[in-house]
């Protein structure tokens, strides 16, 4: 790959809106870890949580070159993946059978009181729908 080619890639990356968790650590004294949540083997560490979070940001441009150099696929951030709201779930046809029977003598429907269960689980909160004001 040709050097300037290479350089517009890791710009590329390196400018996309990666996912970044931090995890304190209470061996050695403690430390904290950064990461982004879409690159699993890209991690740094750090006494602080700012200095794991700069040793990351330091590093990141060197972590995708040596990737793209590699020939590695490199994910795209969450934040720009696009989700459909739909997914196919496999489950064993007695559970199925079970559930269609419990949401239809509760007066749900399936989807819907799958939906609830999941997102109970999940600890998910609908975040609010911002409603249109008519200003005069």
């Amino acid at each position: 790959m040709e050097t300037n080619e290479l350089k517009k890639k890791v710009e590329y990356y390196a400018g996309l809106p990666y996912t970044i968790v931090i995890e304190h650590h209470e061996e050695q004294g403690g430390y904290y870890v950064a990461r982004y949540v879409e690159l699993p083997h890209f991690i740094m560490t750090g006494a602080t949580p700012v200095e794991a979070v700069h040793e990351l940001e330091n590093e990141k441009r060197e972590w995708f070159e040596e990737n793209i150099k590699d020939g590695n696929k490199i994910p795209l951030p969450l934040k720009s993946r696009k989700y459909s709201g739909k997914i196919i779930l496999r489950m064993p046809p007695a559970l199925h059978e079970h559930l269609a029977n419990l949401t239809e003598i509760k007066g749900e429907s399936l989807n819907g009181f799958m939906v609830k269960a999941v997102a109970e689980a999940a600890d998910y909160a609908e975040p609010a729908k911002k409603h249109k004001v008519a200003v005069k």
